[in-house]
Order: structure tokens, then C-alpha cells, then sequence
């Protein structure tokens, strides 16, 4: 018996399964949809489609009919994606499981960085006093990072859900407003001043000067000029020493909105549509220290609301 599972195992290592294309097919049919596969995978179209293909000429069947346009599950294609979609989950759980019972108090979060200096980090001390357990580590996110909860156990994301396989929290809207020092603030009298002022941009939202210029019927060209840092941070930091003027969430600049280090230049704001959402694994909202965090977040959101309503 030894044997033959030796045998069995050596096999199993000659013949590797093609996981990469087995994702990317299991992902397209779960969710029925080309470009929703993409966006969980952060993959392109023709990327996936390649995989699949691949996977079909490997397994010699047709997995989707792409007969007329369409891209729709095939007989068998539905008898795999079943079975694929609870061996992902699986594997996902059994994973979630060791690395819950290997570091019960290390909770890895994944940041956008001007989002952990600016909203997270103030928030630190509420945080500890609610979760004294948890040890903490922040990893931040770059325009190019996956976003893939396989190596943390939240992350922040931007849009509008729902995404696949995550409980997400609602944090705050996407709301652009500029900010600047009282002393530059001193020479707008109208938001055409704005033209005659060094824009300070972030270079991981490069467009958001111009979707708030349109939004308060300005030319957007002017955002064509200025000064370029690497995140929203540095350039309110920028502006509160009187470089310029720095558009930025509503939310990042809150406490400096209070203590007058900084102001709002034009009393304009341009709301995307989007949201700010921390997510989890959903098979992992259970866990101790998953559930404490949440509920942590919940609180702390509930209480931001009530101060705004308050206001």
C-alpha cells in the first residue's frame, strides 16, 4: 500500500495540472463573465481568453460557446467550473485555517499609502484600545500591486461593490476636494484664481484635478501643469507649507481641516461615485481576530457618521 501511493504521488508530480489556466477558466465561468474574471484576476481580456483557450486544446473539449458573441458555459464547462469552485474554496479555507492557527495575533493589513498615514494612522490608538491582542503589520499597496488577500487579511479598495469572495466595510465616499495653507488660500478671491496657482497632483490618482475641474465647470487643461508626488499625502504636505494647492479625499484631510494647517480652497467638492471599502475573505469573517477588527471598523465608521450628521 506504501507503494502504491508513492507510485500515485510521483505520478501526480510528472503530471502537473495547469492551475494557472484552471483559475482563470474557474473564475470567467463563476462569474459568468469575461470581464469580471479579469478584474478579480487583475488580468487583461486577451490574458484569460489565452488561458482558457489553452485549457480547451489541453482537455480537447469546448469549455464555453463563443458562437454569435456570446461567451457562455458549455455543458461540461458548467461540470468543471462546479467542481473547481469548491476545490479553490477549499484550499482558500484550509489556508485561511493554518495561517489563523499558526499567528492567532498577527493581523496584516494592506494600505494604500496615503490612506494609512492619513486615515489609519490617526486612528492607531482606538485601534489598540479595542484590539489589545493583535499585533500589527502594514504592507502598502502600489498602483501596480495585486490586489490579493493571499498574503494579508484586509485591504483597502476602491470602487463599488460587490466584489467576488469578500465581506467588505464601507469607509467613506470617494470626495475630492483642493486644499491649500490660509496664505495661499489669501489670494483666491474666485475659482478662476485657481489657473495662477501650482496644482499639486498625486501620482497614483493622476486624474483627479481633472475630474474636479470639469465638475466645477472649469477647463480641465489647467490640470495639464503643476507638481507630481508619489501619493495624496505628500502633497497636502506639500500644501500646508504654502507649495501650492493639492487635491485629496475629504476624508485625508479631516484633522487638518480642524486645526487650520490646511483649507479648503474652493468650496467645491466632486463626488466619483466610488467608495472606500476595507475587505476580507468572506470565508474567513469568523475568526477572532477577523470579527474583532470589523467590528472595530464598524464603530469606528458608525461614529464618523453620527459626528457628520452631528455637524
Amino acid at each position: 500500500m506504501e507503494y502504491k501511493g508513492a507510485a500515485t504521488h510521483m505520478k501526480r508530480r510528472r503530471d502537473k495540472l495547469p492551475l494557472t489556466a484552471l483559475r482563470a477558466f474557474e473564475a470567467a465561468g463563476r462569474n459568468r463573465s469575461l470581464k469580471m474574471a479579469c478584474e478579480e484576476l487583475h488580468l487583461t481580456p486577451g490574458a484569460v481568453s489565452q488561458q482558457v483557450r489553452e485549457l480547451e486544446q489541453r482537455l480537447d473539449v469546448q469549455l464555453f460557446d463563443r458562437t454569435g458573441g456570446r461567451y457562455e458555459l458549455t455543458p461540461l464547462g458548467q461540470v468543471l467550473v462546479k467542481h473547481l469552485t469548491q476545490c479553490f474554496d477549499d484550499m482558500e479555507q484550509a489556508v485561511a485555517e493554518l495561517q489563523a492557527r499558526a499567528e492567532p495575533r498577527r493581523l496584516r493589513l494592506k494600505l494604500a499609502p496615503s490612506f494609512a498615514v492619513r486615515w489609519f494612522a490617526p486612528r492607531l490608538a482606538s485601534f489598540f484600545s479595542h484590539c489589545q491582542a493583535v499585533d500589527l503589520e502594514i504592507a502598502t499597496l502600489s498602483a501596480d500591486t495585486e490586489m490579493s488577500l493571499d498574503d494579508c487579511d484586509f485591504l483597502v479598495r476602491v470602487g463599488v461593490p460587490p466584489w467576488p469572495d469578500v465581506d467588505t466595510i464601507f469607509l467613506f465616499k470617494d470626495d475630492l476636494v483642493p486644499v491649500c495653507s490660509p496664505e495661499v488660500a489669501a489670494q483666491l478671491s474666485a475659482p478662476s484664481d485657481l489657473r495662477a496657482q501650482t496644482l499639486l497632483h498625486s501620482s497614483v490618482r493622476e486624474d483627479n484635478w481633472s475630474i474636479w475641474l470639469r465638475s466645477a465647470g472649469l477647463d480641465p487643461v489647467w490640470a495639464e501643469h503643476g507638481a507630481r508626488f508619489p501619493n495624496a499625502a505628500l502633497a497636502c504636505d506639500a500644501a500646508a507649507c504654502g507649495g501650492g494647492i493639492a487635491m485629496t479625499q475629504q476624508a485625508y484631510v479631516e484633522q487638518d481641516l480642524k486645526t487650520g494647517r490646511l483649507v479648503v480652497a474652493v468650496e467645491h467638492h466632486a463626488l466619483t461615485g466610488n467608495g472606500y471599502y476595507m475587505v476580507n475573505s468572506k470565508y474567513r469573517s469568523d475568526e477572532k481576530k477577523i470579527a474583532n477588527f470589523r467590528a472595530w471598523l464598524r464603530g469606528l465608521v458608525d461614529a464618523d457618521c453620527d459626528h457628520r450628521v452631528r455637524r
